[in-house]
């Protein structure tokens, strides 16, 4: 791995993780699917300044490029979340960069904020909700935690498309093909994954990891790197 990073919770119930990174050299990273909104700030090294990248819910794997020296941090909010004013359905598989109008500002749904530190991602997340651009469906919320839902499985397809830009179906694949990287890189083996995610057998978990992570069960056992 050609970088250090670092993760933590949050204690917002909007997001899943929020991370960061210091690059060591230059590199191409592959980013696997998330099926979720992505924040992204990073620090340009050798151009002093920082880049504010908005990501919309992914559903194939992204080559990242990175650099030396750059320091990145990073919110993935979970899959229920969703921007308020932003038509998901424009930004599947999507990543805008953000305006700055200086150093340390950018502008997002008409707004002028101050680039959030690492300690202070809460505080940032906690102004997007308050101004109202951030929400929560509790339909794709309860459908990933498997709770029952009274409602259609038209009605909970349109939760998820409105939410995510993608079906539940799609949504909970790669929920498990991410879940199997991470027991496979806890030194679970191959097999035991595959009957722990109900995979129909390795086969088929195989094709699952190589479409949503861009690698195979034993590369993303051996790679080293976060998903």
């Amino acid at each position: 791995m050609s970088f250090i990073y670092e993760e933590k919770p949050s204690a917002s119930p909007y997001v899943d993780v929020v991370w960061r990174t210091v690059d060591q050299s230059d590199g191409i990273y592959i980013a696997s699917a998330d099926g979720c909104w992505d924040m992204i700030f990073i620090g340009v090294a050798n151009r002093g300044k920082t880049q504010v990248l908005l990501s919309g819910p992914s559903s194939k794997t992204t080559r990242v490029p990175y650099s030396a020296g750059n320091k990145n941090i990073g919110i993935r909010f979970k899959p229920e979340t969703f921007f308020t004013d932003i038509p998901v359905n424009t930004m599947v598989n999507v990543t805008q960069a953000l305006p700055m109008p200086t150093e340390n500002t950018f502008t997002l749904r008409g707004i002028i904020w101050n680039l959030p530190t690492y300690q202070r991602i809460d505080e940032f997340i906690t102004q997007l909700v308050e101004r109202g651009l951030l929400s929560s469906d509790p339909i794709v919320k309860a459908v990933l935690e498997h709770q029952a839902v009274n409602m259609t499985e038209r009605s909970i397809q349109r939760h998820f498309i409105q939410t995510t830009g993608l079906t539940p179906h799609r949504v909970q694949q790669i929920i498990r093909a991410r879940k199997a990287v991470e027991l496979l890189q806890r030194g679970l083996p191959i097999a035991e994954v595959a009957h722990e995610l109900d995979y129909a057998d390795q086969a088929h978990m195989t094709r699952m990891l190589k479409r949503y992570t861009g690698f195979t069960p034993m590369r993303n056992k051996q790679r080293g790197e976060p998903v």
